[in-house]
């Protein structure tokens, strides 16, 4: 019933969207739905559980948005390809999430500017937050980088173009894309992940008591420049695959791991593996909508992993191709300009459930 509600949501959100400007649509867990222009006028009219669906837009912009209770945020997707009939959600603005929004997620959107957990350390805490199937900027998990309470994050399947900042939080990331460094985390699990890191760049710095499981890290190693990690202590590292040497160096200037104080433990991981045998197609060394990130044939990475699957984003439970959110998802739709002479309007939608 409630995918049913959903779905009559959806379609009346693409017909009025047609006819006027873009709108936002609040499912309310109460029972009824409400319309709505501006994103932070949907979030003071919703409540805790409350489903808030954005709509495909060229650019919509949320200013420096703050969450303050446990709602659904979920876009039209990230991919102009999946996107055809919807068009993508694309926010340019910040969005802040601060005590009072336990439970809630984010899902199915790009986002420009940044994602943060608090505007100070008194409003920092939140607890089992999700952010899956987002395009995201720069992310900051704690205010300044410190959180001595324990929040709880899970993001999975996402794209993170800028660096990340953790704080002490209890950090779970699984099958997303790092195009930026790691800072200042404790205690984080990483599970399968692609850390897109070439050039002469560092990977990870102040990461420490963490664990990193069947990851891919594609860095370029070299001696002066580039290095994987930096005051980074007592990480754990199961059946990753490297582009360099998993190793210890005291010399700044002597290897991938440079001023590394000691590591946890070590085992099953790939190392120097070539970039030919990594990916099926890869432009540059960033995160690129057109590459294919499927390991190619004869790849270590195949069944590589500690769980038997695959390296990376298509091993565990795999990356979302197209990265659709999880409500059914419009892929063609046609409303009649007018009405017919007896009154009709013409109206065509074509919705396709989601797996996952």
């Amino acid at each position: 019933m409630k995918s049913i509600f959903t779905l009559i949501t959806l379609c009346m959100f693409s017909i009025y969207s047609l006819s006027a400007q873009d709108l936002i649509a609040v499912n309310h867990l109460a029972g009824g739905s409400e319309f709505f222009s501006r994103l932070d006028s949907a979030v003071a009219h919703s409540a805790n559980g409350d489903y808030i669906y954005l709509p495909g837009t060229t650019l919509m912009n949320i200013g420096n948005l703050v969450i303050d209770k446990g709602v659904h945020i979920i876009g039209a997707g990230i991919y102009p390809d999946s996107c055809y009939a919807t068009g993508t959600t694309f926010l340019t603005g910040n969005i802040t999430i601060v005590s009072g929004a336990d439970n809630g997620s984010l899902q199915g959107f790009i986002l420009t500017g940044t994602l943060a957990f608090g505007t100070s350390q008194a409003n920092q805490h939140v607890s089992s937050y999700f952010v899956s199937r987002c395009n995201l900027s720069t992310l900051y998990l704690s205010n300044n980088g410190t959180d001595t309470t324990t929040s709880t994050f899970l993001f999975r399947e996402n794209i993170i173009r800028g660096h990340v900042y953790g704080g002490h939080s209890n950090a779970n990331f699984s099958n997303n894309i790092f195009d930026g460094q790691l800072n200042c985390f404790y205690g984080a699990t990483f599970l399968h992940n692609d850390f897109l890191w070439g050039g002469n760049k560092t990977l990870n710095s102040y990461v420490k008591n963490s664990t990193f499981s069947n990851n891919i890290f594609k860095v370029s190693c070299v001696a002066h420049y580039g290095h994987y990690t930096i005051y980074c202590t007592d990480n754990n590292y199961y059946y990753n695959l490297f582009t360099g040497v998993l190793g210890f160096y005291d010399d700044y200037f002597g290897g991938c791991f440079a001023y590394d104080n000691g590591f946890g433990n070590i085992s099953g991981n790939h190392e120097n593996v070539p970039d030919s045998q990594i990916y099926t197609s890869q432009s540059g060394d960033a995160y690129n909508i057109h590459d294919n990130y499927h390991l190619i044939t004869g790849s270590p990475g195949i069944h590589g992993g500690s769980d038997g699957t695959d390296v990376g984003i298509y091993g565990g439970e795999p990356f979302k191709d197209g990265m659709l959110p999880v409500n059914p998802h419009i892929q063609f739709k046609y409303v009649a300009g007018s009405t017919s002479p007896g009154g009709t309007l013409n109206i065509h939608f074509k919705v396709a459930a989601q797996e996952k």
